[in-house]
């Protein structure tokens, strides 16, 4: 078993500001969060402790990537995303983390991490489907965003969460005991779940298979 605690500090869209308010979900709380995946591959299950549990038969980028979401009710500055997870035995790849913006309603531009490590200006990440592949977050602060016409850096977060499935191969399972959310404002609560916006996780799931076979090509 592999316990890991790794958090997102994203440039401009996730200035570190020393007056950040931080919204923990552990426990009872992480039942109220959105899931998405195949049905059964990505929920709630009570135990010692609770978690939200992301299973996939398949970790290739063929297979089903189950993740589980903040919705941020108010779109807001992150200033860091953090979460506690346990890997199941034989589960070697580590869930990584998604990031959209309040400007892509259909989940098509995902900034995706390239591993489920601690983020940074410097780290590698992927949006969208990119032409430059990898880019670095300092990096990607001044490209323009197709949504919006504003770089970047300007955007802010609408949905944050993890995800499994990252070009392995065989099952995986990560069971998340706490995520946190931390921003220089007040974090609305999340509201109750919509339907609409879950019929919409799976596009969101598509495009980052997308991205992880013009990695892996």
């Amino acid at each position: 078993m592999k316990k890991l605690q790794v958090a997102i500090c994203a440039a401009s869209l996730a200035v570190a500001l020393n007056a950040s308010a931080d919204l923990t979900y552990s426990g009872d709380g992480l039942s109220g969060l959105d899931y998405g995946g195949n049905p059964g591959d990505a929920q709630f299950v009570s135990g010692t402790p609770d978690v939200a549990q992301l299973t996939t038969p398949d970790l290739s980028v063929n297979g089903d990537s189950p993740a589980v979401f903040v919705q941020i009710t108010q779109p807001i500055t992150l200033s860091s995303f953090a979460a506690s997870y346990t890997l199941g035995t034989g589960t070697t790849v580590d869930p990584y983390w998604i990031i959209y913006l309040t400007d892509d309603p259909n989940f098509g531009l995902p900034i995706v991490s390239t591993d489920g490590g601690s983020i940074n200006g410097p780290s590698l990440v992927h949006v969208g489907d990119l032409t430059q592949g990898s880019i670095t977050l300092s990096a990607l602060d001044a490209i323009i965003d197709p949504n919006s016409g504003l770089a970047y850096g300007q955007s802010t977060v609408a949905w944050a969460g993890l995800e499994i499935g990252d070009g392995g191969s065989g099952s995986g399972t990560a069971n998340i005991d706490s995520i946190t959310i931390s921003s220089p404002a007040p974090i609305p609560e999340p509201t109750t779940i919509i339907s609409g916006a879950l019929l919409l996780l799976p596009f969101g799931a598509g495009a980052i298979r997308f991205i992880r076979k013009q990695r892996a090509a």
